[in-house]
This record gives structure tokens, sequence and C-alpha cells, in this order.
């Protein structure tokens, strides 16, 4: 019961600054760095699970990696609905009088914020699924196997966060 409450403040902790760095960014107009691209459902999970077998060895490692990527990815998941909100109201909207500010505080922040409980609903899950795994027991033994997981999660994350044959505005 413990941990589950150590989960739930790591990840609340996480989204709270996520928050604020995508807000950041949205505010001044500026250009997300392509890490957090990077970090989509899938990565995400290959990244809690290469954590889940590094805590074997480095707990207190493992710990600040997960609070590290636990940040890119709700940043992330907050890009994603200022993206799709972004795409189809933010000239009209703009071209109201409403300034960036008041765009982010009265139009966004709902959308980003709704997205945003559904990456923390989803990292909690994945983060407690992974920790029911008992990856300790036949880890030597399988570590090929464990690779090819990790190999075609990371390849179907590449093609998830690319944009070959996608249709978007240039």
């Amino acid at each position: 019961m413990h941990y589950l409450w150590y989960i739930l403040f790591e990840c609340f902790i996480a989204a709270f600054l996520a928050f604020f760095i995508a807000e950041y960014y949205i505010i001044t107009n500026k250009k997300f760095p392509f890490i957090y691209e990077l970090m989509n459902v899938y990565n995400f999970m290959i990244l809690i699970l290469f954590l889940k077998m590094l805590s074997i060895e480095y707990l207190k490692l493992s710990n600040f990696l997960l609070f590290i990527s636990l940040i890119i990815f709700y940043v992330r998941t907050f890009k994603t609905a200022r993206d799709k909100f972004d795409s189809r109201f933010r000239s009209m909207i703009l071209s109201f009088g409403y300034t960036r500010e008041s765009y982010f505080y009265k139009f966004l922040m709902k959308r980003i914020l709704l997205r945003g409980s559904e990456g923390f609903a989803f990292s909690i899950a994945i983060i407690l699924l992974y920790n029911k795994i008992p990856l300790w027991i036949d880890l030597e033994n399988n570590f090929n196997e464990f690779m090819y997981i990790f190999i075609f999660l990371f390849i179907a994350g590449i093609v998830k966060s690319s944009n070959f044959g996608k249709l978007s505005r240039i």
C-alpha cells in the first residue's frame, strides 16, 4: 500500500513539473525538443521495463531515471493535446484578440489537463503492472527474449514518432 502512495506521489510531482515545462514552451511559442517526440507510449513502456530490470541492481538510479522519464512522458502527452487543439483553433482564437497567455489559460489548459490525466493514469497502470512481473527469476537465462521485446517495441516507437506518410502542414 505504501508503494502505491509513493508511485502516486512521484507521478503527481512529475506531472506537475511537466505541466509547467509544457506551459513555458507553449506560451513562449518555442519548439519542443526532439526528445519529447521520442517518448511515445511504446518507448515509454520500453523505458519502464528497462528501469524495472535496472532496479534489481541500482534502485536509486532507477528511481531517478523513472522520475525523469515520467516528466518527459507527461510533457509529450501535453504536447500531443496542444497539437490536436492548435491545428484547428489557434489561429481563429488568436485572431479574436486573445494573447498567447489568455489562449493558453482560457482554451488550451482544459484540454491539456484532460489529456495529462489520461497519461497520468496510464503511467501508473504500466508501472504497477511491470512491478508485478517477476523479471529477476529467469532474466539471466532469457535475456535474449527480453532484448527482442525491447527491439520490437523500440521499432514500433520509432515508426510511431516518425512523420513518414503523414499528412501535415509544413
